[in-house]
């Protein structure tokens, strides 16, 4: 088929790079994108999926990592740091790595070792893992990265393989008589033809409206809607811990992630409740020091309704955005081209484009996004009430899942056979322990119905330690992370 991609970043490119690896020669790919038209690049984190992806796990081909890292300025990432979110605890840790499909309990104590103690005792981690019942642990279950680099180290690799770049701004497109687009055209009064079109555009939707799919608003459940990113630089001999911070503020919430370079971070919050020149003030005061926000990105947390219409296909920002808590824009994104293209793209429009297919596809992504929905949702049922944001967020209902899990909460551990997850969404290794920091349930909790004891994270660390005091003497040991 001919298939053209309106928009590059992250998703486009992410897209075209699954197409052409994972159905070699079968299609003639087109990425239009506009070196004008800058990308949002907001998203810094990723899931394990990201890694999957990386590593072949979804098609036969894989990249090195260590290339990736090196050229996307990637860090590790072990978990995600809640801070001040609710009011019985300052803060809790969600660690990202266990999964009910593999990860071992020593895996899973390994990683919360290294993530407890940071980046300058990585390599003495990564000693503990391989000494552990000799297993090699040195890959990272997820990555932070550089939002702006990842689409362009994806395009380098398109464009090496043949994908076709056309620099350029759609200005328009042409519906058949059956509501297709046949053609769209460029600002350059030039036109494009294809067989199927994949709407990568961002909150433009472009070729999502053209053909009639509306969006699905969930800001009567998720109230913020504008984003406010910034840079910090990293300081002389400052600690690196290898996971995201997400700091509670008056109305909304503060990411930190720490790159090579410099610490990305933003504030997410609710403009009806806070201006933007006081969300700045908010976060110098809360940081110490002045910052200089890049933009100012407003947004609706919510989803496309019709993810796959006619002969369009939408991914990235064009489908769906969630206030970007817990990494799950590019999660999903490469849930959605992975499924698209492992369940239902064939070498031609007639196969594809069945009915059944899209039926089928939209539901399961629709059911996706709802349990995105649901899971952010239940981050702010922590009994802040301090503020006019978190009064509000107080009184938002949360959906019949939502409430039905908490209730199972308060009365027992939630487990796996009580969740109907999706592809790492709404599972009990995340979820579990949402809820030890709602209070819902104790880390000990968490950790029995995940097979972790207590005694296997005592006599992990007990170790560590013992490795580390050890070595800190050898004047002539050089720490690494390799």
């Amino acid at each position: 088929m001919n298939i053209v991609i309106v928009g590059g970043g992250t998703a486009g490119w992410l897209a075209a790079f699954a197409i052409c690896k994972g159905q070699p020669g079968q299609h003639t790919l087109t990425v239009v994108e506009s070196s004008k038209i800058g990308i949002i690049g907001a998203g810094e984190g990723s899931t394990g999926s990201l890694i999957d992806f990386l590593k072949g796990g979804f098609f036969d081909y894989q990249v090195d990592i260590d290339d990736f890292v090196e050229k996307t300025s990637a860090t590790p990432k072990m978990g995600i740091k809640h801070v001040n979110w609710g009011v019985k605890q300052d803060s809790y840790f969600a660690p990202l790595d266990v999964s009910p499909t593999g990860f071992e309990i020593e895996d899973y104590v390994l990683k919360y070792v290294l993530a407890k103690y940071g980046k300058e005792k990585m390599h003495i981690a990564s000693k503990i893992g391989i000494e552990y019942e000799n297993k090699n642990y040195n890959t990272p279950y997820a990555l932070h990265f550089d939002g702006h680099k990842v689409g362009e180290y994806f395009k380098s690799h398109c464009i090496a393989d043949g994908v076709n770049l056309l620099d350029a701004e759609v200005i328009d497109s042409v519906l058949d008589n059956s509501g297709d687009i046949r053609q769209i055209v460029l600002n350059d009064n030039s036109i494009v033809e294809g067989d199927f079109f994949i709407d990568c555009s961002g909150f433009s939707r472009l070729l999502m409206k053209k053909v009639g799919s509306d969006f699905k608003s969930c800001s009567d459940i998720l109230p913020v809607n504008t984003a406010m990113p910034f840079v910090l630089p990293i300081e002389d001999n400052e600690e690196f811990v290898p996971q995201t911070t997400a700091t509670a503020l008056s109305s909304g919430w503060m990411w930190t992630i720490p790159l090579q370079t410099r610490k990305g971070s933003g504030y997410v919050f609710d403009s009806t409740c806070i201006s933007r020149q006081d969300a700045q003030k908010e976060v110098e005061s809360y940081i110490g020091q002045k910052i200089e926000p890049i933009k100012f990105i407003e947004f609706t947390s919510g989803y496309s309704r019709e993810f796959w219409k006619n002969n369009v296909l939408c991914l990235g920002l064009a489908s769906a955005f969630v206030e970007p808590l817990e990494a799950t824009s590019i999660h999903n994104t490469i849930v959605q081209i992975v499924l698209f293209l492992k369940q239902y793209l064939k070498k031609d429009k007639q196969d594809t484009q069945k009915k059944i297919f899209q039926d089928n596809y939209n539901e399961r992504i629709r059911f996706l996004n709802e349990l995105t929905v649901d899971f952010i949702s239940l981050h702010y049922k922590g009994g802040r009430n301090d503020s006019e944001f978190w009064k509000k967020m107080n009184s938002k209902k949360l959906s019949a899942r939502s409430e039905n899990i908490l209730e199972i909460a308060e009365n027992q551990i939630p487990g796996y056979v009580q969740l109907e997850g999706m592809y790492g969404s709404w599972s009990i290794p995340l979820l579990n322990w949402i809820f030890v920091g709602l209070d819902k349930i104790t880390p000990q909790q968490a950790k029995e119905e995940l097979r972790i004891g207590s005694r296997s994270l005592s006599e992990i660390e007990n170790k560590f330690n013992q490795y580390y005091n050890s070595i800190a003497e050898q004047k002539n040991y050089i720490i690494t992370t390799q």
